[in-house]
């Protein structure tokens, strides 16, 4: 006598009696466009635990169909049970943090016990309610780093003078939007020890290269803030440094704002994209450091928009919270002003911003980038500007014998550069490396 599954078909659960492969992937698509559900291959309609046929290539073959049918592509696990000593393809489908999927152009959703194809309206609605990464339940055991936690505690009070308490790890995290019935990802991310083991691509790879050579690298794991910290400090310890007298005291001065390393790091942890399995690059060469993460510009922003003031749209919204708490990043959509404010106060060009390909880069130029930028005249000219402090347009054109279109074109270049600025009509100064 067969086994009948004591629960009928509702809106996380789906009977298929055969490998109904167009089916299968049909209610894959509505189960990431809502909560998550399970499939059973080998149940009737009604319960009834009647088996499936599995040939050598069965499963490879639903696999296929669904990732090739649905865009993008959904997260989903399939195996093989026994029921009533019967073989069952049990496929288990995690709501979407990607949201909406399309199952061959048409947006399904599930809809109590069948899959209902949404109109225009109702996909708007889908994405204005997407689930971003960092939201979604992680269902495995998590250890929490309660010395973190509680650090990160310490400084909301002094930081964000909240009033805040630590009674225990669960109601602490389910007060910060960490938790609910399970730890969300976001938990995991940022203070679980076994983040980088649990999500392997949460890490950071640092680099260090001389004309084009690694010379050095290390990889960053663990709770995120600890990594921007670490990363950090790696990077600073990897840069030129000089002493500078300010006044009566001496002052230790990277080649690099500090400021705009750290916000490049910061930045890139927050928002990447951790869906992609791929890492935080750093990459430290003799005359720029690039910082590149997975995860372009939200559809909404431009390059341009990065220059001057726009909205901030996390990608992943609880990770940038904590951050913000922690006094890490504002929530103004200012950072990366920050880090072109602090590299024109060292007289240092803007940062550069790239998008594409899956990827997103900050590249922060030094002096020596600048200055490979200059052909001979040009650095000659430069260098008579940096000995003398000052100069008048008159003065440069003496000294370098050329005409007065040709010298303003050279000090047009250096003041485009940040290496000298007009203090007056005719007068140039240098901006102090």
């Amino acid at each position: 006598m067969s086994m009948t599954v004591n629960v009928r078909e509702d809106e996380k659960l789906e009977f298929k009696a055969g490998v109904d492969l167009n089916g299968i992937a049909e209610t894959v698509c509505a189960f990431s466009n809502r909560a998550g559900g399970r499939i059973l291959v080998g149940v009737s309609d009604s319960g009834k635990v009647i088996g499936v046929t599995i040939g050598r290539d069965t499963i490879e073959r639903i696999v296929n169909h669904v990732y090739n049918c649905i865009d993008p592509k959904p997260i989903f696990d399939i195996r093989v049970v026994s029921m009533d000593n019967k073989p069952v393809i049990v496929l288990t489908v995690e709501e979407g943090p990607n949201k909406p999927y399309f199952f061959r152009g048409r947006c399904v959703v599930r809809k109590g016990s069948t899959n209902r194809v949404l109109s225009r309206d109702e996909i708007v609605n889908l994405l204005v309610t997407k689930v971003t990464f960092d939201s979604l339940e992680y269902k495995g055991e998590v250890k929490i780093d309660v010395e973190l936690l509680s650090s990160f505690i310490e400084r909301l009070k002094t930081r964000r003078r909240r009033k805040v308490y630590f009674d225990s790890v669960e109601n602490v995290l389910s007060r910060l939007g960490l938790r609910n019935k399970y730890y969300n990802n976001a938990a995991v991310l940022l203070f679980s020890p076994d983040c980088s083991t649990i999500f392997p691509q949460a890490i950071i790879k640092i680099g260090k290269f001389r004309d084009y050579v690694l010379v050095d690298e290390v990889v960053i794991e663990g709770p995120l803030i600890r990594q921007v910290e670490e990363a950090l400090g790696y990077v600073i310890k990897n840069i030129e440094r000089r002493i500078k007298v300010v006044g009566l005291e001496r002052v230790e001065e990277y080649e690099y704002p500090v400021e705009a390393i750290r916000e490049a790091i910061v930045n890139a942890v927050v928002h990447r994209d951790y869906r992609v399995k791929t890492p935080v690059y750093v990459k430290i060469f003799e005359d720029r450091i690039e910082v590149s993460n997975p995860g372009e510009l939200p559809p909404q922003l431009t390059i341009e928009d990065l220059k001057k003031e726009h909205p901030s749209i996390p990608r992943n919204p609880k990770i940038a919270r904590i951050f913000y708490l922690y006094g890490y990043m504002e929530e103004w959509g200012i950072g990366t002003l920050q880090m072109i404010r602090a590299c024109r106060e060292r007289g240092l060009p803007d940062p550069e911003f790239k998008t594409g390909r899956g990827f997103f880069k900050v590249i922060l130029k030094s002096r020596k980038y600048v200055l490979k930028e200059l052909n001979l005249n040009e650095r000659k000219l430069y260098d008579y500007i940096r000995n003398r402090g000052a100069v008048t347009l008159r003065e440069c054109v003496n000294f370098t014998g050329k005409s007065e279109r040709t010298v303003h074109r050279y000090l047009n270049k250096l003041q485009k550069l940040g290496l000298i600025v007009k203090i007056e009509k005719g007068v140039y100064k240098i901006v102090k490396d």
